[in-house]
């Protein structure tokens, strides 16, 4: 059976964390005993291993089963003490598991008195003291990196983690354009800070399911956000189709939530269309992607055509010969018609797409 890309989503994040920890851990021990001793203590790097798998573990736990992997919304004196607390109790208690492992009794088990002494003459000694600094000073830094790494996307990530900057490049990528359905009537019913509310919640499942599809959050627009890919990597795979799917999906389940808290609940309507556009890195402080093209308006114009046309899913002729058949989700096409859209000299074919999922009844 098929794990879910939700599932998928949250297992690499905790891999990242496993991984980090394992990273973080063994380089520490190695540096320190090559320091001290000239030559790296096997055993001590076996330790850690194990180590860094209990605390990446339970480190990935935390941020991505317990937060859910969103950021935390408490103050942020109250996050860092609830955090600065997690930290120290974990990676104790994963110490402590650790030493009594080691110190397993043919006949008492884990729990025994010389692993009880152990683990109190080791907490004693300064170089383990620092130790644990270290370690939850890392814990700090390897929330950092993700937190960052979620901000900004990951080319922005790696090219300033790399500090570099993304010169001007041509690529085939693939747009696509998510607007809310009637957020202007729903801003004036809820008011600006129920309605900026609402949207973060949107926002955020939209985000999620993004991720889960391998998009790359572009550029938030309003109550709309432009959304790409690379053209390569959705000719393998229907991306697009998938996220549509997902977000309809998500949204259908958290319906009457959003019902519960707003007293309305959101849809939206979206558009897919390719190009040739230049994307390159603008700006020094505060910089971001841009790409620069007419892809981005026309895949705005093809979505501005959904009220027009009674669709909720519109997708350009040159997009749609793309994608791999046949189309995942049990989607349906039809021509919509040709159209000409501003700015653009010859007609473009445009399709709809209808899912199943929007016959779902409540």
């Amino acid at each position: 059976m098929a794990i879910s890309r939700q599932t998928e989503r949250k297992f690499r994040g905790i891999c990242y964390y496993v991984a980090s920890w394992m990273i973080a851990s063994v380089g520490l021990s190695a540096l320190q005993s090559y320091s001290m001793t000239g030559h790296v203590d096997l055993f001590s790097l076996l330790f850690m291993l194990q180590f860094s798998l209990f605390m990446g573990f339970s480190h990935g736990i935390y941020d991505i089963v317990i937060l859910k992997d969103e950021m935390d919304g408490r103050s942020v004196w109250t996050a860092m003490f609830v955090r600065s607390i997690y930290f120290l109790s974990a990676i104790s208690a994963n110490l402590i598991l650790c030493i009594l492992l080691l110190r397993i009794k043919e006949g008492e088990g884990i729990i025994n008195e010389e692993g009880f002494q152990s683990v109190f003459d080791i907490f004693k000694t300064t170089g383990f003291q620092v130790q644990l600094a270290a370690f939850f000073i890392t814990g700090y830094i390897i929330t950092f990196i993700r937190s960052v790494h979620k901000k900004f996307g990951r080319r922005v990530f790696w090219n300033t983690l790399m500090g570099k900057t993304q010169e001007p490049v041509e690529e085939d990528l693939v747009f696509m354009f998510i607007d809310l359905r009637s957020s202007t009537s729903i801003c004036e019913e809820l008011g600006n800070y129920k309605y900026s509310c609402f949207i973060k919640d949107y926002y955020r499942l939209l985000s999620n399911c993004c991720e889960e599809n391998h998009g790359e959050i572009y550029q938030f627009a309003g109550d709309g956000v432009f959304i790409t890919w690379k053209t390569n990597d959705c000719q393998k795979k229907a991306r697009p189709l998938d996220l549509f799917f997902d977000f309809k999906e998500a949204l259908f389940h958290t319906r009457r939530k959003f019902l519960r808290k707003y007293g309305v609940a959101p849809d939206f309507k979206a558009a897919v269309h390719c190009g040739k556009v230049i994307s390159t890195e603008v700006g020094n402080f505060g910089s971001e992607m841009a790409y620069h093209g007419d892809v981005l308006n026309t895949t705005a114009r093809i979505q501005s055509l959904c009220s027009k046309l009674g669709q909720e899913f519109l997708i350009s002729e040159e997009l749609f010969g793309k994608f791999p058949l046949p189309l995942p989700h049990g989607f349906l096409c039809s021509k919509a018609g040709s159209f000409e859209l501003r700015g653009k000299k010859n007609a473009i074919l445009i399709f709809s797409l209808q899912t199943p999922l929007t016959d779902y009844d409540d």
